[in-house]
């Protein structure tokens, strides 16, 4: 693959990677696609030998990284390993993946106050 062909995936990538709440800015895999995607060179440098032999050996080496991304990006793994269902609702709690999911997707959102109220009304049940 040339180096604007890789460019131009991890710019696609960019694009459709979802955004992660939960992570800093400089932790998640878009701040990832976008350093490799300012590393690699708009062209090939023929000034020197090694130069050039470098850089084609890195060029050469993005390639199973963008189609590994292209796969996490598309679910072909959730498609082709499905989870049963006995493993998303376990007997002991059937609900547990259910409020973890629901959990994820309010936390960005909650201020310090109901962060804390949750702890402590998570350290006592009510029957």
């Amino acid at each position: 693959m040339s180096s604007p062909t890789i460019a131009s995936h991890y710019a696609r990538l960019l694009t459709r990677w979802p955004k992660d709440r939960l992570r800093p800015a400089e932790r998640t895999l878009q701040s990832v696609f976008r350093t490799r995607m300012l590393a690699t060179p708009s062209s090939i440098v023929t000034a020197a030998d090694s130069t050039s032999t470098a850089s084609k050996v890195k060029t050469s080496n993005e390639a199973p990284s963008i189609n590994a991304a292209y796969l996490l990006l598309d679910d072909t793994f959730a498609r082709q390993f499905p989870l049963s269902e006995a493993t998303m609702k376990p007997a002991s709690n059937p609900t547990h993946y259910t409020n973890l999911q629901r959990e994820l997707e309010e936390m960005p959102d909650r201020s310090f106050l109901s962060n804390v109220w949750n702890r402590v009304s998570h350290m006592f049940r009510m029957q």
